[in-house]
């Protein structure tokens, strides 16, 4: 996909970091937006800034977590600018990271997964359809992880390898349509909110009590803040992104850092080898 004119795009959880980015790029290269975040205020200050610039845009209040909110996403988009060509299904958590699988709650998991998982699911049961149907050059991003290429870890890189897999399936399949494209997207250590993404886990997803894990879990969540501070602008990640839109490409890293891991894990896999797990 070359030409961005004109063309209509949703951004999901573009209220900062990856998907602000994301948000202005796209607008720079002339599309419409259609702006999708759970946090208001984030929502608003994008919106105002991006109108501000003289660029076309709106943004909608939205849990990615809910089918009907990405249905009403495409319908905003639809009834607003009469067709979808791009969507950045970029909205993510950190998750549960307090402590092993077997130790999470229910709520742990629909948050978990619900976020950064179904939303992905739904965006492809809702987007790609309407992007299709348009007959036009059209586009899927899918923002996964580096998380998604190594061995995974948490609960976090369970959901980003099951995205992982869906770009792949849905690249397979979108060979007998030629105009739209897909692109797994996996992040190294950006500079993002992603271990901030409890302030906005909704009320009913809560624990009613404090886990055993859970402050170890909240150390962990600063410990990576500030790590990911010290990371990738977002908008060398949109600029790399964009790139690969332009070649059609399906798998894009962000950098080689995770290199070493990366070829570690497909070897243990081809070799039939256990891993080596560090103790803590």
């Amino acid at each position: 996909m070359n030409d961005f004119e004109g063309k209509v795009a949703v951004v999901t959880g573009p209220g900062s970091g990856m998907g602000r980015a994301f948000a202005q790029r796209s607008a720079e290269e002339g599309m419409k937006l259609v702006l999708g975040d759970i946090e208001q205020s984030a929502l608003d200050k994008a919106v105002e800034e991006l109108s501000a610039g003289g660029f076309d845009v709106v943004g909608v209040p939205t849990d990615v977590s809910k089918r009907e909110a990405i249905q009403h996403l495409a319908d905003v988009a639809l009834e607003r600018y009469g067709k979808l060509n791009v969507a950045f299904n970029n909205a993510g958590v950190e998750g549960f990271l307090d402590g092993a699988l077997w130790e999470a709650t229910q709520k742990d998991w629909e948050w978990t997964m619900g976020v950064n998982l179904w939303s992905v699911i739904y965006g492809t049961q809702i987007f790609l359809p309407l992007i299709l149907a348009q007959g036009e050059e059209g586009y899927v991003v899918n923002t996964c992880s580096m998380t998604s290429v190594v061995r995974a870890g948490n609960m976090y890189g369970v959901a980003k390898q099951a995205i992982f897999a869906i770009s792949e399936t849905i690249y397979g399949q979108l060979q007998d349509y030629p105009k739209v494209g897909v692109t797994a997207l996996c992040p190294g250590i950006i500079a993002t909110r992603l271990f901030q993404g409890s302030r906005n886990r909704p009320t009913e997803l809560q624990n009613e009590q404090r886990t055993a894990g859970q402050d170890r879990g909240d150390e962990m969540r600063v410990r990576m803040h500030e790590r990911l501070s010290q990371g990738m602008p977002p908008s060398e990640v949109a600029n790399i992104l964009f790139g690969a839109i332009r070649e059609n490409k399906l798998y894009v890293l962000t950098d080689h850092d995770w290199d070493d891991q990366v070829n570690q894990r497909h070897d243990d896999i081809m070799n039939g080898r256990n891993p080596e797990i560090p103790r803590n």
